[in-house]
């Protein structure tokens, strides 16, 4: 387990970039934090890391957006309006996890029963002023997975 404290948005997006850029394999990255903490933030420099130049949105309402990296796909999904699995299922989303591509998923404890243990788990904490407490289960930033 890693800890880090982030002091504006653009640590949380170099700290995603550093992810994204160590990702060799397909992987779920699991984000859980309140409305607001950096879960797109962070997403955004994963995409960075991968090679993806394309403005990064929230998923909120789409449920899904899939973005083309230069080695991995990377599928950016918010299953915060998911109320139940068959509206999981409605979606298509079973079928993302067996892609390989490099998943986000935030609010996801919905669709756990998706995927195995081949998890990033990541929580953030909204400390206030832009500042971030970031605990990655799964990963530390020397391209090592713990």
């Amino acid at each position: 387990m890693a800890k880090y404290i982030l002091n504006s948005v653009e640590e949380t997006i170099k700290l995603g970039m550093r992810l994204g850029e160590s990702l060799t394999l397909p992987v779920i990255i699991k984000l859980d934090g309140e409305m607001g903490s950096g879960k797109t933030h962070f997403t955004k420099g994963i995409a960075l890391g991968l090679g993806i130049s394309e403005e990064i949105t929230s998923p909120t309402f789409s449920i899904l957006n899939i973005y083309e990296g230069s080695s991995l796909k990377l599928f950016h999904i918010d299953a915060y309006r998911l109320k139940n699995i068959e509206e999981a299922l409605d979606a298509g989303l079973e079928e993302v996890f067996s892609e390989g591509g490099v998943v986000v998923l935030e609010w996801g404890d919905l669709l756990t029963s998706f995927f195995e243990n081949k998890v990033i788990n990541i929580q953030i904490n909204d400390l206030g002023d832009n500042n971030r407490e970031m605990i990655i289960e799964g990963w530390n930033d020397d391209n090592t997975r713990d």
